[in-house]
C-alpha cells in the first residue's frame, strides 16, 4: 500500500506540473549533473492528495472505518482527482508521442477543412467563368449562322455579340488568373501538411504559423476568413478527450483506465475481498477499585486466610455384601389358610 501511494503521488505531481500548475519552480541542485526543477504547488498538491488517501486506507484496513458499497463509492469520488492524474501520466508514458501527435492532428484537421472549403469555392468560380465564356461564344456562333434574329452572316447583331465575348474573355481571364494563383497557394499549403511531421509541440506551433502565411491570400480570393488559431490543449485534457472518445476507444484505453483506478484503490478492493475475522468475545472488565476499597479487600483476604479450616476425616466404608442369587434361595413356605368364619366386632 505504501509503494502504491508513492507511485500515485509521483503521477499526480507529473500530471499537475505538465498540465495545470507548472509555476512557480525552484531549481534544486543535488550534485554535478543532478538538477531538479521542482514545481512547488504541484508537489504540495500531490503530497496532500496522497497522504489523504493513505490515511483513509489505513483507517479502513485498521477497522477504524467499516467498508461497504457506499464507502467504496465515496472513496472512489475522493480519489477521482488522483485517478485522473494517474491516467494522464500512465497513458502518456506508454505512448510518448501521443500528445504531439494528438495536437498535430487536431491542428491539421482545422486547416484541412479550411483548404477543402476554399478549393470548393475556387473551383465553382472557375467553372462559372468558363461557362460564361462558352455561353457567349455560343451566342456569337448562333448569330453568325443565322439561328437567331438576323439573317446568316456577320451582321450588326453578330458584331455586338462579338464585342460582348471580347469583354467577357478579358474580364474572365483576370478572374481565372487569380483563381489559378489561389489554387497554387492551396497546393503550397497542402505540401506543407503532407511533408511536415512535427516532433515537438514547438514544431506544431511553427507549422501552424507557416500555414497561416500560406493561406492568407487564399482567404482574400475566396472571401473566407482565416480559421482561428488552434490552441494546444494541456496533456491532461488531451488524454481525457482521447480516452473517452467513444468512436476511437479501444482495449488500450480501457486497460489504462482500470490500471489508473487500481493504482489508488486496488488495495482497498483487495482488502474488501478478504473474509472478515470472527468476532471475539469481549472479556468483562475488572472493576477499578479505589485505594480505600483495595485496603479493605486486602484485610478481608488476610482475615479469611487466618481462620483455621475444619477438615473432616471420612473413613472409607466397606462395600455391602452382594445378595445371593435367587436360584440358590430356599422356597418360601405357603401361609396357612384361615377357616371361614365371621369376624368379631
Amino acid at each position: 500500500m505504501t509503494l502504491l501511494g508513492v507511485v500515485s503521488m509521483w503521477t499526480t505531481y507529473v500530471s499537475v506540473r505538465d498540465s495545470i500548475l507548472p509555476e512557480p519552480v525552484i531549481r534544486l541542485n543535488f550534485g554535478p549533473g543532478l538538477v531538479w526543477d521542482c514545481s512547488i504547488i504541484a508537489l504540495g498538491l500531490s503530497v496532500a492528495i496522497g497522504l489523504m488517501l493513505f490515511a483513509l486506507k489505513v483507517a479502513i484496513i485498521d477497522e477504524q472505518k467499516r467498508l461497504n458499497i457506499l464507502g467504496l463509492i465515496g472513496l472512489t469520488v475522493v480519489g477521482f482527482i488522483s485517478i485522473s492524474f494517474n491516467l494522464d501520466v500512465l497513458y502518456r508514458t506508454a505512448d510518448r508521442e501521443f500528445f504531439v501527435r494528438y495536437s498535430s492532428e487536431k491542428m491539421r484537421a482545422v486547416y484541412e477543412d479550411y483548404l477543402r472549403e476554399a478549393q470548393t469555392i475556387l473551383l465553382a468560380k472557375e467553372e462559372k467563368a468558363k461557362k460564361d465564356i462558352a455561353r457567349q461564344e455560343g451566342e456569337l456562333a448562333a448569330e453568325i449562322k443565322g439561328l437567331r434574329k438576323a439573317p446568316e452572316g456577320y451582321g450588326r447583331i453578330a458584331k455586338e455579340e462579338d464585342y460582348k465575348l471580347t469583354v467577357l474573355q478579358k474580364t474572365a481571364s483576370v478572374d481565372l488568373e487569380n483563381i489559378t494563383m489561389a489554387l497554387a497557394k492551396k497546393d503550397e499549403a497542402d505540401t506543407l501538411l503532407k511533408t511536415t511531421h512535427p516532433a515537438t509541440i514547438e514544431e506544431v506551433d511553427e507549422l501552424q504559423n507557416r500555414l497561416r502565411v500560406a493561406i492568407k491570400d487564399l482567404g482574400a480570393h475566396t472571401g473566407l476568413p482565416l480559421p482561428a488559431v488552434v490552441k494546444i490543449e494541456s496533456p491532461l485534457f488531451a488524454v481525457f478527450a482521447k480516452v473517452f472518445d467513444w468512436n476511437t476507444i479501444g482495449i488500450k484505453e480501457i486497460f489504462f483506465v482500470i490500471i489508473a483506478f487500481f493504482l489508488d484503490l486496488g488495495d482497498i478492493v483487495g482488502y474488501s475481498l478478504i473474509p472478515n475475522k470472527p468476532k471475539k468475545r469481549k472479556e468483562e472488565p475488572v472493576p477499578d477499585f479505589t485505594e480505600p476499597e483495595r485496603m479493605i479487600r486486602a484485610r478481608l483476604q488476610d482475615e479469611s486466610a487466618a481462620i483455621p479450616r475444619l477438615e473432616l476425616a471420612i473413613e472409607p466404608q466397606p462395600a455391602p455384601e452382594a445378595d445371593p442369587p435367587i436360584e440358590n434361595l430356599p422356597a418360601a413356605a405357603p401361609e396357612p389358610r384361615r377357616p371361614f368364619g365371621f369376624r368379631r366386632r
